[in-house]
C-alpha cells in the first residue's frame, strides 16, 4: 500500500500523538536515573545491582525495536503506537506499585516493550503519513519531544523523591497514556493504513534479542567474582547467537535487519558513534546522582535541576544545529561532537576531585551541546550512508538503545572493579571509594569520545542528498 498523506486536522493530531510517545519515553528514561539512589536503598539493593532498573528497560528495547518496526511497516503505525501506549501505561502501573526490585524489574520489562513499540512507530508516522516537504518538521517533532521529556525529567523525578515517593516517577506516566491512546484512534483514520498481512521474521527476533540481553547479562555481571565463570559462558553464547542471527538472516527475502548495510564502513562507522555517545551518556547518567548524591553531599533535588541544565541545552540547540548541518555538511557537526565530549567527560576525571558548581555547570553545559550535535547531524550522517533510509531511521534508535543498555552495564562493572564495592549497599559506599570509581569511569568516556572524533574525522559527507 502507498503511504497516504493525511489532511490538516489529522496531520496535527499525529503530530500531537508523536510528541506525547516521544515524550513519555524521554521523561522516564532521565527521570529514573536522578531517583536510582534512592530506589537502591529503598528496594535494598546495591550500587551495581541498582542499574539493572536502567538497564532492563534499554535491554527489552534494543532487543525488539526493530521487531516493532517491521510489525508497524505490515500492519500500520496506528495499532502499533496505540498498543504501545497501553502497554507502556500499564508497565509503569506496575512499576509504580512495586513492593520490591523483582517487580519493579518485571514493571521496567514491559515499560521497555511498550516502549519500543512506540520508538518504532513515532518516527514511521511521519514517514508514512507527511510529504517530503513536511518531513523535516516532522522529525523536528520527535526531537523535541523527546529532549523536552529529557530535559524535564531530572528536575521532575528530583522533586517527586524529595517531596514524595520514587513511585511517582513511574505513576506520572499513567495520565498522559490514558488521554494519549484514545486520541491515537482518532488521529490516524484506519483507512490510510495497510490490511495486508503480518511477515515477522520470528527466528531472527528471538534470536537477536536473546543474544542482546546475554550480551549485556555478560558485561554487567563480569565484576562480581562469585559470578565470572557465568559471566563468560554467558559471554560466549552471545558471540554464538549473533553468529547464528547473521545465518538467519542471509537465508531470509524479507530479513528483520538489513545486514548488507553493515558492509559498508561509513555506515558502520557512524552507527558505532552513535552507540558510543549513548554508552558513555547513559554509563555517566547511572553514576552521576550517586555522585552528587554520595561524594559531593547534594539533596536529589539539586541534582535534578544540575541535571536540567544539560538537557535543556540540547533542546534548544538541537534543531538550530540540525538545521544549519543540512546547509554546511554533518561532517563539522560530527568532529565537534567527538571534541567537546572528549573534553567535557575528561574534565570529571580531572576536576571530579573537588568539583565546584561553576566547573559542573561548565561540563554539563557541554554535554548537552554534544547531544544537540549528536541527534540531528550525526544520526542524519548515518542515514545517508545506508542503502536502505527507511530501515536506517529506525536503527539510530536502535544504536542508541544497544549503546545505552551495554554502557550503563560498562560502567557499572567499571564503576564496582575500581571501586572495590561489590556487593555493598548503595548509602553504605565510602565517599572516597566512589571517587575511585567514578574517575577511572569518566576517563573511559572520554575515550569513547575520542574514538567518534577520529572515525568522524575519516568518514566523508555525501555530496548529494540523493546519492546511495
Amino acid at each position: 500500500m502507498e503511504n497516504v498523506m493525511l489532511d490538516r486536522r489529522h496531520t496535527a493530531l499525529m503530530l500531537v500523538i508523536v510528541f506525547f510517545a516521544t515524550f513519555m519515553d524521554g521523561l522516564d528514561g532521565s527521570i529514573v536515573g536522578v531517583a536510582l539512589p534512592t530506589i537502591g536503598e529503598s528496594v535494598g539493593v546495591d550500587t551495581a545491582t541498582s542499574s539493572w532498573v536502567t538497564i532492563t528497560y534499554l535491554m527489552v528495547l534494543a532487543g525488539t525495536l526493530v521487531a516493532f518496526a517491521r510489525v508497524a511497516s505490515d500492519i500500520g503505525v496506528r495499532k502499533i503506537i496505540c498498543v504501545g501506549l497501553a502497554v507502556f501505561t500499564a508497565g509503569s502501573a506496575v512499576c509504580g506499585l512495586s513492593a520490591d526490585f523483582a517487580m519493579l524489574i518485571a514493571g521496567r520489562v514491559i515499560q521497555g516493550v511498550g516502549a519500543a513499540m512506540m520508538g518504532a512507530a513515532a518516527p514511521m508516522c511521519c514517514t508514512k503519513h507527511l510529504p517530503l516537504s513536511k518531513l523535516g518538521f516532522g522529525m523536528s517533532v520527535v526531537t523535541i519531544g523527546a529532549s523536552l521529556g529529557f530535559a524535564l525529567g531530572p528536575a521532575i523525578g528530583g522533586a517527586i523523591v524529595e517531596y514524595a515517593s520514587w513511585h511517582w516517577c513511574f505513576l506520572i506516566n499513567i495520565p498522559l497514556g490514558i488521554a494519549a491512546a484514545p486520541l491515537a484512534l482518532k488521529a490516524i483514520p484506519a483507512s490510510s493504513e495497510p490490511h495486508s498481512g503480518m511477515t515477522l521474521d520470528v527466528s531472527g527476533t528471538v534470536v537477536l534479542c536473546a543474544t542482546i540481553i546475554l550480551g549485556v547479562f555478560a558485561i554487567e555481571t563480569l565484576s562480581y567474582s562469585g559470578m565470572r565463570a557465568v559471566s563468560i559462558m554467558t559471554g560466549l553464547m552471545a558471540i554464538a547467537l549473533l553468529a547464528l542471527f547473521v545465518r538467519i538472516e542471509a537465508g531470509k527475502e524479507r530479513p528483520l535487519l538489513h545486514l548488507k548495510m553493515f558492509r559498508r564502513l561509513d555506515f558502520s562507522a557512524m552507527f558505532i558513534c552513535l552507540m558510543l555517545v549513548n554508552a558513555a551518556y547513559m554509563g555517566m547518567m547511572y553514576l552521576f546522582p550517586f555522585y552528587g548524591q554520595i561524594y559531593l553531599g547534594k539533596p536529589t533535588l539539586e541534582i535534578g535541576l544540575f541535571l536540567l541544565e544539560s538537557a535543556t541545552v540540547t533542546a534548544l540547540f538541537g534543531m538550530p544545529m540540525a538545521r544549519w548541518s543540512d546547509r554546511r555538511g554533518r561532517k563539522p557537526f560530527c568532529v565537534a561532537a567527538g571534541v567537546i565530549m572528549t573534553i567535557a567527560f575528561a574534565c570529571y576525571g580531572i576536576f571530579g576531585e573537588n568539583m565546584t558548581d561553576a566547573e559542573l555547570v561548565v561540563i554539563l553545559f557541554m554535554k548537552g551541546f554534544v547531544w544537540a550535535l549528536v541527534g540531528g547531524p550525526m544520526a542524519s550522517r548515518m542515514i545517508e550512508h545506508a542503502t536502505d533510509r527507511d530501515l536506517a531511521s529506525s536503527l539510530t534508535n536502535e544504536a542508541y538503545y544497544i549503546g545505552g543498555a551495554i554502557g550503563t552495564a560498562f560502567f557499572a562493572m567499571t564503576f564496582t572493579l575500581f571501586s572495590g564495592t561489590e556487593g555493598v549497599d548503595i548509602m553504605d559506599v565510602a565517599r572516597m571509594d566512589f571517587l575511585d570509581g567514578f574517575i577511572p569511569s569518566a576517563y573511559l568516556c572520554a575515550l569513547m569520545g575520542f574514538a567518534i572524533l577520529v572515525l568522524s574525522v575519516l568518514i566523508k559527507d555525501r555530496k548529494k542528498s540523493g546519492e546511495l
